[in-house]
């Protein structure tokens, strides 16, 4: 039972189990199914690794914001006129409205709502959907709304209308944004040594608060798987050759289950991640091309991280550089590798020279504390 709900009939989880069973009993197309990635706990420092979760996403957020835009041409142009982004610069003219009057070293919607999730499953010290779904809410009602894509804007405005979380979410809403806000679940899933049926039970349902899509859902889902083997890892990222295979296969697995529950899609995450498997030595610049510029969509955005991380090993510094310099989604896609990268070195090994200068860098460092004073 997934924790912070009652289980219910026709529940995700009854829908998983039911195709385990199917599976087990021999059901005919079932794909492949990789056992739980093993968690490495010897050099685990609860407090440092989730404030380097935390931190690390914020520090991509805010490397990324000042090149944000809906044109990645004017994005690309940006980046190569500043002779590529390596520390915090001011929001150049291209970028979306809500953010030109930001300072170097602001963070937008992606750590805005990281926070505020956090912050709930601290308020009721386990993760209640409900709770994420007030959380939401409050973060649209009282907030700058800082870069928020159209899409979380009215799922959470459905939420603050009395919508049910389960029916708020855009049919079709197939952006990356649930996966640059899971890493504070995807932290709890590890810190309770979760399966994976109910860490997709997670990502389903905070996920369908504002994109009720299979490819947002997945995409978060193996985010999240990431964010567990970073937590796991003994203090820096160095990627198994396999797993890059393994997570294709994870994501034909959620996409099977979900199938079940929203409908199947005619452009799969799983083909995209297909498809860059001989292209992981690629540069930044050369996978974004190969995604379609990584932008907004879970599709491109997710396959253009995944694949970035999955290549080779990264310290953090370089690797949310490199996400940046991709171009696309900039802050989000660098939000999203910052808290792979973070999770897996801790707050004390992030550069001082980001963290130094990032927007409110206590209250940050208080919510991860905090967090993890949970466990």
């Amino acid at each position: 039972m997934a924790f912070g709900h009652r289980r219910v009939p026709g529940s995700l989880l009854d829908v998983m189990y039911a195709y385990r069973e199917r599976e087990e009993r021999g059901f005919e197309g079932a794909p492949p199914v990789t056992n739980p990635v093993p968690l490495r706990r010897s050099t685990f420092r609860t407090h440092d690794r989730l404030s380097g979760l935390i931190l690390g996403s914020a520090i991509g957020d805010a490397l990324g914001m000042p090149v944000e835009g809906l044109d990645n041409d004017q994005t690309l142009r940006a980046i190569h006129r500043l002779g590529g982004i390596r520390h915090f610069v001011a929001p150049q003219p291209h970028v979306l409205r809500s953010l030109r009057r930001l300072r170097p070293g602001c963070w937008t919607d992606e750590t805005q709502l990281v926070l505020e999730i956090t912050r709930s499953i601290i308020e009721y010290r386990t993760l209640d959907y409900d709770g994420v779904s007030l959380a939401m809410v409050r973060a649209f009602e009282n907030l700058e709304l800082r870069g928020w894509d159209p899409v979380t804007k009215q799922g959470c405005r459905r939420l603050a209308q009395g919508t049910h979380r389960l029916r708020s979410g855009k049919l079709g809403g197939d952006g990356n944004a649930v996966a640059a806000r899971i890493a504070p679940i995807a932290a709890w899933s590890f810190m309770r040594q979760e399966s994976r049926e109910q860490l997709l039970e997670h990502c389903f349902n905070v996920g369908v608060m504002t994109h009720h899509d299979a490819r947002a859902i997945t995409g978060a889902y193996l985010i999240a798987l990431l964010i567990r083997d970073a937590l796991g890892s003994p203090r820096r990222w160095e990627p198994s050759q396999e797993r890059y295979q393994e997570l294709i296969e994870e994501a034909r697995w959620a996409e099977s289950v979900l199938a079940q529950r929203i409908g199947t899609t005619d452009d799969p995450l799983s083909e995209h991640l297909n498809e860059l498997e001989d292209a992981l030595d690629s540069d930044s610049v050369e996978l974004a091309e190969l995604c379609n510029g990584a932008t907004t969509y879970a599709c491109h955005s997710i396959s253009y991280c995944i694949a970035l991380l999955l290549g080779r090993a990264w310290d953090f510094e370089e690797g949310i550089i490199a996400a940046v310099n991709g171009g696309g989604d900039t802050d989000t896609n660098a939000a999203i590798v910052g808290a792979v990268l973070g999770a897996a070195c801790g707050a004390r090994k992030l550069p001082r020279l980001f963290a130094e200068r990032l927007e409110e860098v206590e209250i940050i460092r208080g919510v991860g504390e905090r967090f993890a004073d949970i466990f």
